[in-house]
Order: structure tokens, then sequence, then C-alpha cells
């Protein structure tokens, strides 16, 4: 996919939330605009019915004070009559015994009230006239003031409508550029807050298109969780390159490591067959090379098979209960030998009543591992003591020996598989006993640690969990 499409995407993402966002405006505007149109339109009819109920008391209380004749004399008093105003009184019939103006909507109230119930004693009647914007609008109320007849007060309501329909005008007049308004500034805020992810796309396009494993995603000063992931996708590529040159390294130190064993494997073979008159000694010793050198690749293969099988979580483990004396006891007899002829002394001081759970196999092989490189690397007429303790929450196995001891540069280095310091690169070995040991003890749930003084010898701590 081409730059010009992610970024055509990138809009269109950041078109999309700013359109959502202005539904969302929208919606929320619809809402309070319609609360609030509701409520000054309730507020308008309340008032017009207030007015009105207020002038029906008071002509209701002139009929009662004098009839028909004390409602009349009474608008004949008005110098200038209120045309918002009019009042009737309609008898059973509906047939009109006062009115103080006509008007064309009358028509309509009097076909409403044969419709509708007449109100009785001590209640009210609504009713709303519209025809045309010419005509304009009423509300009329309707009491009964006596057992024959009916009293009728209306009030002209068209300046109201007028006042509604100009503000639901005046809403939508706003509504659109605010409309307009919130869709640009939410695709430029969008744009700006997706400026982190856009350039995520692009780093992986150009990752992909150019195979350069260097690039990063440039640093970006806006924070939160955008900002967030290109940061974590920069580690992530700065981990991957580190496995990916670890795996480089490691493959280059196989292939140095093989070539050693595999030369002298075809040497040996070469020199058996190419004798012009067979000796079966030579050619023994020929076999009993190959043999060697082969065991030393397979060793080779398996350590770095156990430790691709813990790297992924896969290391599987039989734990039982073990005794931990006698398990220092088995790997001490196994090297008692390669001890003497270093000229070097195997004591065991761990505990009798030490007892772990772990994989026997597994724990044994991380004792040979520790005490085979206590033995390559001490002096002659040295010791090497295997001891013990139990706390609280877990047990340790230490080894000690008075060997060259690890500088300080090289403590952190040499748990890596395939490592080996200046030192110990004169000694036979594939370099990877210990990253076998920091393996087994991570799928134990444990740790392995060392201190070691240059020159006085090295103490490594093997520490499992206690079960509870």
């Amino acid at each position: 996919m081409s730059s010009k499409r992610t970024d055509f995407l990138h809009v269109t993402f950041s078109f999309r939330l700013a359109l959502l966002y202005t539904v969302f405006l929208a919606l929320s505007f619809a809402m309070v605009f319609t609360a609030t149109y509701q409520l000054v339109s309730h507020i308008i009819e309340a008032r017009d019915r207030d007015l009105i109920k207020a002038q029906t008391e008071q002509f209701n209380a002139l009929f009662r004070q004098g009839g028909l004749s004390a409602i009349a004399n009474y608008f004949s008093q008005q110098i200038e009559p209120d045309e918002s105003v009019f009042v009737r009184i309609v008898d059973r019939n509906n047939q009109i015994r006062f009115i103080t103006v006509s008007h064309p909507l009358w028509n309509l109230l009097d076909q409403q009230m044969r419709q509708g119930k007449r109100p009785a004693l001590n209640e009210s009647r609504w009713d709303e006239l519209a025809r045309e914007e010419e005509e304009g609008s009423w509300v009329v109320g309707t009491i009964q003031l006596n057992a024959d007849y009916f009293l009728q007060v209306g009030r002209n309501t068209t300046q109201s409508k007028l006042v509604l329909s100009h503000f639901r005008r005046t809403g939508l007049r706003i509504l659109l550029p605010a409309l307009l308004l919130s869709l640009l500034g939410g695709w430029l805020a969008a744009r700006s807050a997706l400026s982190p992810l856009r350039a995520l796309v692009q780093t992986i396009h150009l990752i992909l298109e150019t195979g350069d494993r260097a690039r990063r995603v440039p640093a970006q000063a806006q924070r939160g969780e955008l900002g967030a992931l290109s940061v974590l996708f920069n580690r992530v590529l700065d981990q991957n390159e580190m496995l990916v040159q670890g795996s480089k390294e490691t493959l280059d130190n196989v292939a140095h490591d093989l070539r050693t064993p595999m030369t002298h494997l075809r040497n040996s073979a070469e020199h058996a067959l190419q004798m012009a008159e067979p000796d079966v000694r030579v050619q023994a010793e020929a076999l009993a090379d190959c043999m060697e050198e082969s065991e030393r690749i397979l060793q080779m293969l398996n350590a770095l098979m156990d430790l691709a099988e813990a790297n992924v979580g896969g290391m599987k483990l039989q734990t039982e209960s073990l005794a931990l004396r006698e398990l220092a006891d088995e790997t001490i007899e196994l090297y008692s030998i390669v001890a003497e002829e270093c000229g070097i002394t195997l004591h065991n001081d761990v505990p009798t009543y030490l007892v772990a759970d772990a994989d026997r196999m597994r724990l044994r092989q991380c004792l040979g591992n520790l005490v085979d490189n206590a033995l390559k690397y001490s002096h002659e007429g040295g010791i090497v003591i295997l001891s013990g303790t139990s706390e609280d929450t877990h047990i340790t196995l230490s080894i000690q020996d008075q060997g060259c001891g690890i500088s300080e540069e090289n403590v952190g280095r040499i748990w890596d598989r395939l490592y080996r310091g200046e030192t110990s690169r004169a000694t036979p070995g594939l370099g990877l006993g210990l990253s076998i040991v920091w393996a087994i003890m991570e799928a134990h749930g444990g740790t392995v640690t060392v201190e070691s003084d240059l020159g006085a010898g090295s103490t490594f701590t093997l520490r499992l969990p206690r079960k509870s």
C-alpha cells in the first residue's frame, strides 16, 4: 500500500471521527434546543392561560352581579377595546348571547364546541384555533356560568407563535454554522491526535518496503495513549533488533564452534580411509575420535534445543520431593574422576534434612554444569564446596570454588548463550552451561546468582521456592 493510500485512509478515519463528533454535537444541540423550545412554549402557553383564567373569573363575577347587561356595560365603557381579547356568551344551543368582536375563526370554535364535551360547573375547556397565518391563532377558555349560559374568553396568540417561530429559525441558523465549524474543528483535532498513528503506519510501511530495521517512529511531543503507543512500538523494534542480532551472533558462534569438531571428525575419517594398508588400531582410534566429536556436537544441539524450549515456556518438569544431599552426592560421584585428574577436592556440605520439590534430572543438570565449570576454572589443589540452607520462602544450593573468578564486566554477560569470557576461551566448552542453568531455574520459578572475586573464586547460588 502506498503512502498516499495510507494518508487517504488516515484522513478518512480522521473525517469519520470528526463526523461522529459532529453527529454527537448535533444530537446534543437538538436535545438542548428541543428542551428549551418546549420550556419556552410551555411558559408562553401557561402565561396565556393564566391571563384567560383571570379574565374569566372577572367576567364570571360581573355576570353574577348583573347578568349579561353587566358584561355589556363593562365593554361599552372601554374607550380602546383590546383587540387581542374577545369575549362571548353562548347558550346551551350554542346561540350567541353576547360577543365583543367577530372573527372567521369563531365558526371553527362552534364546530369544536358541537363536537366536544361542554364543561361542567367549575370546570374549564380549552380550544386552540388556527387556520391560516393571516387569520392568526387563538386560545379560548370556556366555563359554565349557569345552567343556560357558557362564557368563552379568547386570547390572540399570534405574537406568541411568531416568537416561537423566530426562535426555531434562529436555532436552525445557529445549528448549521455550528455543525460546519464542529466538523472542521473535529477533523483538525482528530488529525492532530492521530499524528502518532500516522507516523507509526508510515514507519511500518517503510520497514516493510526497504527492509531497514533501524527505522523508528519519530518522537512525538503529544502525550496520551497514541504517544505511548509510538514509544512502546519503538521499544518492541529495539527488542526485535536485539533478538535478531543475538540470533545472528548465536548462529555465528554455533557455526564457529561446530566447525572445529566437524573438521576434526572429517580429518579422522579421511585419515583412516586414506591408509594404503588398513590398520585396525588406527581405524579404532579414528572411530573413537568421531564418536567423541559427534557426542560434543550432539551435546551442543541438545543444549540449544533445551534453551529454545525454555525460552518459549515449554520446558516440561517432572517435580518430586528430592533429598538435596543425595543429589549432591550423585553429582560429586559423577565428577569425581575429573576432579581427581585435576587435583581438586569436591566436598559435600549440603544438610541431610534439606528437601526440595524439583525435577531430578534438570536440577542434577544444573549442579553438573556448575560443578563442571568450577573444576575447569579452579587451580590444582583447590576445593569445590557444595552447600545448602533452608529459609522461610526458599531453599538454596551453593557451589563455591577457588578458581580464577569473573571480572565485573563479564558477570552480567555470563548467562548469555554461547558467551565466553577472555579467560575461558582457552578452556574447552560450548558456552551454554550457564544459560541452561538460568533457563532451568526460571522454569522452576527460582533464580540463580553469582558472587565472584577475580582471582579468588566464585560462588553460584541456586534458589528454589519452598512449596507451601
